[in-house]
């Protein structure tokens, strides 16, 4: 298969995770990379192999040698960055959250479809076969109707607010940086809100500390959501059904196995995964893209911008301690 050529704009964690499933996706080679620290961007190529570093975002998008970037900088410089690939004509996978907000997330979508660029959210969850499977059981009738999603994430992080986590301009806080997982399963499996309450608890800077949200969906169905930075939570899923439920156990955003109850007998959907997990959106988005497509027919921009107004309106709306 001809290379698929990917360049990284970022050496964090999640961007050594991500390529090392380049590994176990077909044709994918790992072309370029940059980082605002150049002695990580050089420690990164040596552990995963990059063809070159680039000296400055305009090196790493103008050799003419990318077929996509993956952007995984802080949540504050996707806006900057995507920007800057689309303007080179470079289609992009953005890491989540996918902007600081939903004019970032307007703005961006507007210049990928006005340019004809291809654009995608890297919400590695919504690619999951775990988590496919289990939509399509909800979404085939199977379980009845769906009554009710309760999901919650927390870890302990102190809070120090020269951390990306605890800062506003990097887009800290708990609901854009793990709150949005328990958000992303409401709305997979209830569909739109219709009305919501909301509470966060803000640390000295403003910044989120904790967010617990109850939602009722347009289409009926209710869901509680709750992200934390404070303490660590159970980090499950839970999707009851008039047939049983659909249970996804402790870090249920990622490749682990889910447990359907019904009439008594339990099935699992396995989570499959050959690498850490990022390999399902990479190998999607190259295959969107060899196709010619504008958009993901699994995480279109739409629901991408809808995801983003949520959270907009949690932040506007939610009662602050």
């Amino acid at each position: 298969m001809t290379k698929f050529r990917w360049g990284i704009l970022g050496a964090g964690h999640i961007a050594g995770k991500w390529a090392q499933d380049l590994a176990h996706v077909p044709g994918a080679h790992l072309q370029a990379v940059w980082a605002r620290d150049p002695a990580k961007a050089a420690a990164f190529q040596h552990e995963h192999g990059a063809q070159r570093v680039a000296s400055d975002l305009a090196e790493l998008l103008e050799r003419g040698d990318l077929d996509a970037v993956y952007v995984a900088s802080p949540h504050g410089l996707h806006f900057q960055h995507v920007s800057a690939c689309l303007a080179a004509k470079i289609p992009v996978l953005c890491e989540k959250a996918f902007a600081l907000d939903a004019d970032q997330a307007r703005a961006m979508i507007h210049q990928a479809r006005a340019d004809g660029v291809f654009l995608m959210e890297a919400l590695w969850t919504r690619f999951l076969p775990g988590f496919q499977a289990a939509l399509d059981l909800a979404q085939s009738g199977e379980m009845g109707t769906i009554l009710s999603v309760e999901a919650d994430f927390g870890f302990s992080a102190p809070y120090s607010p020269t951390r990306r986590l605890w800062d506003p301009a990097m887009g800290g806080g708990s609901l854009l940086d793990i709150g949005l997982y328990p958000l992303v399963f409401a709305l997979a499996f209830l569909g739109k809100i219709e009305s919501f309450e909301a509470r966060m608890e803000l640390a000295p800077n403003g910044v989120d500390r904790s967010f617990q949200g109850s939602f009722r969906h347009a289409a009926g169905g209710t869901s509680t959501c709750q992200a934390t930075l404070q303490i660590q939570t159970p980090c499950q899923a839970r999707i009851r059904t008039q047939a049983g439920e659909i249970f996804f156990p402790t870090m249920f955003h990622t490749p682990v196995d889910v447990q359907v109850q019904r009439g008594g007998k339990l099935d699992i959907l396995p989570g499959t995964a050959t690498g850490n997990g990022y390999e399902f959106e990479t190998l999607h988005f190259q295959e969107c893209v060899r196709a010619g497509k504008r958009e993901s027919p699994l995480r279109p921009l739409s629901e991408t911008l809808e995801l983003m107004e949520l959270l907009d309106s949690i932040r506007r709306a939610a009662v602050k301690v």
